[in-house]
């Protein structure tokens, strides 16, 4: 399965970030998934209140919702799209992912439940945890699992899918730029591949305070794809034949002990 990872630069500008999205669709050619970072849909400024945010935030008819549903329609390709979501807690907010399929229909959603509360950042300010596990999701016979920016560093999320039966982990991201950061993220990227012998695709915000380096790395660990400093979109296939080759080399899987691993 062909999938193009969007490397993305929002704007404060929904109609501006909505136009961006249908031309990178517009470029792509044998792709069956294409996947945008963490608050496509809006750069919410440093100095927004939290009212206005949740003003602006997305629900399922929102506009840009139905904008994004319009162009997967238009081009039959399915579309994953990190927003910020209103919550039931005003005035906090989702970081959310849509899952819309070829046809324009909203097929799933998956709310960030572990929040970016470290490095003198604290999203929980202002977002609202979801509760729910790690999503999972089926796109043309290949099952995908998905989980959002900072939740790349805690393993078990990655684990969840990868026991789920997951050929890929896809991870929208707005990972910040910072002191080892971009080596951070390439660790964590390649070590999430690697431990559980699954493709992981990431698609990350450049820009403003963004590092960038949206990548796809396959179930060996190795890079197969990674984005340029600029804007814009790297293509992959996720491969099941190589998934079951990796395994069958390095069975991690089925090596597991799960009785030795219950906390005390």
């Amino acid at each position: 399965m062909g999938v193009a990872l969007a490397q993305f630069q929002s704007t404060p500008s929904k109609e501006e970030n909505l136009e961006k999205i249908s031309k990178i669709i517009s470029r792509l050619s044998g792709i069956s998934l294409v996947v945008f970072p963490e608050f496509t849909d809006l750069l919410a400024p440093s100095d927004i209140s939290r009212e206005r945010l949740y003003e602006l935030a997305e629900y399922d008819d929102s506009q840009f919702i139905r904008g994004v549903r319009r162009v997967a329609m238009e081009h039959g390709i399915w579309v994953a799209v990190g927003v910020y979501e209103r919550s039931d807690e005003f005035p906090r907010v989702h970081s959310s992912v849509y899952i819309i399929g070829a046809d324009g229909e909203l097929r799933a959603k998956y709310r960030k439940s572990h929040l970016f509360d470290a490095l003198g950042h604290k999203e929980s300010d202002w977002l609202k945890p979801g509760d729910e596990p790690p999503l999972m999701v089926d796109v043309e016979g290949f099952r995908l699992g998905v989980i959002v920016c900072y939740e790349m560093r805690f393993p078990e999320l990655a684990r969840y899918v990868a026991l789920s039966g997951a050929d890929a982990l896809i991870v929208p991201s707005a990972w910040y730029r910072g002191y080892n950061k971009e080596e951070q993220w390439l660790t964590l990227t390649k070590a999430r591949a690697l431990e559980n012998t699954m493709y992981v695709l990431t698609s990350n915000q450049i820009g403003n305070t963004f590092a960038g380096i949206s990548v796809a790395v396959d179930p060996a660990g190795v890079m197969v794809a990674r984005a340029t400093e600029e804007e814009g979109a790297v293509e992959a296939r996720v491969d099941q034949g190589r998934i079951s080759r990796v395994r069958a080399a390095l069975p991690l899987l089925e090596q597991r002990r799960p009785e030795l691993y219950q906390y005390k």
